[in-house]
């Protein structure tokens, strides 16, 4: 019955996108349809240092030849040669590190694997543990375990014992394993193979942590006599070999030409309809997600739509199970989609991914948590609610579709944002651009010296030593500092040790420098429930006081926040709307380490601290979008100390736009805060890099002026270098010399700032063509912001001066 209807599916899927083609339905909206035709398999010999039982096992499983890739990659790895292998989604990369694996197991050596979640490990243990059993000449050590934080203490001692294939994350390598060697000291010694599954994750503040966490790892290693193989896997990025060799300080071969198989695929750019012609905003992205993943569900089709956060996916949940219901035809389907995101408890996701491979749960609203290779089974259609970032992960998102052959479709919905904006209607750029670059800073020192302290702990230092990507000069430095000021570690003749109590690892979290999650309690039954975890910093975005908290596309309202135990109280709710946070932030230079003066400005680059207040939230109801009420918060600020880029923008350079200040005090307000959306947007693009990735803060030195209540947060500078937040009929200036900020939003950044400061001319030419590319007249959300009834339109003078920057005329 389930190919019955797979068959159906695939005939409704074609028919629906002919329609499109044809122009009909949403397919007049569409601004491109490309078209990718299925590629056949290309095989390679099978590698003759594979162990015959391993060869005799993949004949059994129909696998008596392998793709063209999974022999390169199997041959650097028994060849002892680190390899990083990129290829699509569902190329079978796993084989490129098991087979050798096993091959090992069989001359008594042992392996470590490193997953970027937990769910991934599972499932992915499951999968190698399936070779295992049916390989002739395994025994029971051979069974690959998982270790992290949900391992039972008796499990964990028999894997510290008797475990030859230990399956792990970053985070326990670094905190439950890495400190504790010693319990480890048989593994080690054996140590031939190290995985790193999906590497493409790991950057940022992440990937910077685990840089040191692998350099630590190598360095034990070397204690015990291993220099074990690392095998890394990625999706397509910029540049995998660099990464790699950023992570692991080694060099790296680089398999990249796929043998694998591919179905057609059909990805389609669709830009909603206009619906404020005045404000030149268009129909949300979560709308017309719903409306086709709707009408791809009705025809039988898998469907994974990935929305950009936590509450646009219960809020698509929540719309798209209403709209099911309501139709005679697919009421029946509304118990057939899930949601799926981070702070979901363990049970919940593993029950969402069995009834996704099983055929239970035929639609599913994501994150891109399910971006990963976790195994959710056979689905037709992959829907992204707004772009998903970065062209690497619009390509991993797109590859959960079409995994069993025939036809896929992927449709990229975008927003209003300026990124989305320029992708959709540049799907060129999208196609033919190479993915972006993973960046990360195992140098940054916030992170290397916490790590230096770990690695004193774990194993005494010798003077003269480097530590990751820190020279031998730096890490004395760090060494004496560590000494002088903080007392924890202690020379004695060429010689640092440890010299407390304290365990350095538990106060590191790789995640980011934050501190620990909330827990969600449910009160609304007898006894009280915990139903999900969310970080810190999210939790001042979704658990304060009188928040409405989804899951599962089921809202619930806080009740209580204990603020210092970290749990937020719950109680279901049935007021009709979800509430969103209103926050800004102000910055403060602390070290400016370049500065320059091109073109009529000053740039610099330096430290910044980013103080964040939230200052209340909006209720906003259900199907409709209408703000119905508001809310005030009182939260604690956080503080995020990091990189930026800023420009000065000198008003005697641009004296010809001060005109209409009488009729319009706030015109300076607006165009530097247009002029800052257009040049965050620049940024993102030029450094090929999420748009989130980094933020925005406007600040000024003040003269004497009033601002208006739409002003109201806007942060300025004051005289001593504080940008400050502005409150209606505070002092602010009407001629004024503004600075933009563009800072990292990692801890300590990761070279974004320093990039902009660096590429400047580049960059304002970027912004210069963004902004005249927009086919607006005045101005809209996808360049400088919609224009405001009645006040001057700023875009002309937001194109004169970024003509200016770049030594343009008009």
């Amino acid at each position: 019955m389930r190919r019955q209807d797979d068959k159906r599916g695939q005939g409704e899927l074609r028919a629906l996108i002919s329609d499109w083609r044809a122009g009909r339905g949403l397919g007049k909206y569409m601004t491109a349809m490309e078209y990718i035709p299925a590629r056949q398999a290309q095989y390679g010999e099978m590698p003759e240092e594979l162990d015959e039982r391993i060869v005799a096992m993949l004949g059994d499983r129909g696998m008596g030849r392998l793709y063209s890739h999974q022999v390169e990659g199997i041959e650097y790895a028994l060849n002892r040669r680190h390899s990083v292998v990129v290829t699509p989604t569902a190329s079978g990369k796993s084989l490129c590190y098991n087979l050798p694996v096993l091959n090992s197991l069989f001359e008594g050596a042992s392996a470590l694997y490193l997953f970027p979640t937990k769910a991934l490990s599972q499932d992915q243990t499951a999968e190698l543990n399936d070779l295992v059993g049916d390989l002739d000449g395994s025994d029971g050590s051979w069974e690959a375990q998982v270790y992290d934080g949900d391992t039972p203490p008796d499990v964990r001692r028999r894997v510290r014992r008797q475990g030859r294939v230990v399956v792990t994350n970053p985070d326990m390598l670094h905190a439950g394993i890495l400190p504790h060697h010693g319990k480890w000291a048989s593994f080690f010694r054996s140590l031939r193979y190290v995985v790193v599954d999906e590497l493409h994750t790991y950057r940022g503040v992440f990937g910077s942590h685990v840089a040191n966490v692998l350099w630590r790892l190598r360095r034990i290693c070397e204690h015990y006599g291993t220099e074990p193989t690392f095998v890394g896997t990625s999706a397509t990025i910029a540049n995998p070999e660099a990464l790699a060799r950023s992570l692991t300080g080694l060099d790296f071969e680089l398999v990249d030409q796929s043998g694998a198989p591919t179905s057609e695929r059909h990805v389609c750019f669709l830009n909603p309809p206009i619906i404020d012609a005045g404000q030149m905003r268009r129909k949300s992205p979560l709308t017309v997600a719903c409306q086709v993943a709707q009408d791809t569900l009705r025809r039988d089709c898998g469907t994974i739509v990935f929305a950009r956060s936590r509450r646009s996916v219960e809020i698509l949940v929540n719309r798209l199970q209403r709209r099911l219901k309501r139709n005679r035809d697919t009421t029946s389907l509304t118990d057939k989609v899930a949601s799926y995101r981070g702070g979901y408890l363990p049970d919940l996701r593993r029950s969402i991914e069995r009834g996704l491979r099983t055929g239970r749960l035929r639609g599913v609203v994501s994150t891109n948590a399910l971006e990963l290779g976790i195994d959710i089974g056979s689905l037709d259609v992959c829907i992204a609610a707004g772009y998903p970032g970065t062209i690497a992960s619009t390509w991993q998102q797109m590859g959960r579709a079409g995994r069993t052959g025939g036809t896929s479709l992927a449709v990229v919905i975008a927003g209003d944002d300026p990124v989305d904006q320029f992708i959709i209607n540049h799907p060129d750029y999208f196609l033919g651009r190479s993915p972006e670059a993973a960046r990360i800073d195992a140098a940054n020192l916030l992170i290397a010296v916490e790590h230096l302290k770990c690695a004193c702990y774990e194993l005494e230092w010798s003077q003269g030593e480097a530590f990751s990507a820190l020279d031998a000069e730096q890490t004395s430095e760090a060494l004496e500092f560590l000494a002088d000021h903080m007392g924890v570690v202690q020379r004695r003749g060429d010689r640092w040790k440890w010299t407390t109590r304290t365990y350095p690892a538990s106060q590191v979290s790789l995640r980011s420098l934050a501190e620990e999650n909330f827990v969600v309690v449910d009160t609304t039954g007898r006894e009280p429930n915990v139903v999900a975890e969310v970080d810190f910093e999210s939790a001042h975005l979704e658990l304060y006081p009188n928040a409405v908290y989804q899951i599962s596309g089921e809202p619930y309202r806080v009740e209580r926040l204990d603020y210092d135990e970290r749990r937020a109280y719950v109680r279901k709710s049935d007021d009709g709307y979800y509430t969103t946070a209103m926050h800004y932030s102000a910055v403060h230079v602390l070290d400016a380490f370049s500065e320059r003066s091109p073109k009529r400005t000053e740039i610099g680059f330096g430290e910044v601290r980013v103080t964040q207040r939230f200052v209340g939230y909006k209720k906003i109801k259900f199907g409709t979008g209408e703000n119905v009420g508001y809310g005030e918060l009182n939260l604690p600020e956080l503080d995020l100390h990091t990189m930026a880029y800023w420009i000065h923008l000198r008003a005697d350079a641009f004296a010809d736009l001060d005109r209409g200040l009488e009729s319009d005090p706030d015109r300076w307000a607006r165009l530097v805060q247009g002029l800052g959306t257009v040049l965050l947007t620049a940024a993102a693009l030029k450094m090929m890099c999420d748009p989130r990735d980094l933020d925005l803060c406007i600040g000024s030195v003040r003269h004497d002026q009033w601002w208006s209540e739409d002003y109201e947060g806007l942060s300025v500078r004051d005289g001593g270098g504080e940008a400050v937040s502005v409150e209606a009929g505070k002092v602010a200036p009407a001629i004024y010399d503004p600075h933009v900020y563009l800072y990292d939003r990692y801890p300590g950044g990761v070279g974004l700032g320093e990039g902009l400061f660096d590429e400047h001319e580049g960059f304002i030419r970027r912004a210069t063509e963004l902004l005249e590319g927009c086919p607006c007249e005045a101005g809209c959300p996808s360049c400088v912001g919609p224009p405001d009834k009645g006040l001057a339109p700023i875009k002309d003078d937001a194109g004169a001066i970024l003509r200016a920057l770049s030594n343009r005329s008009a």
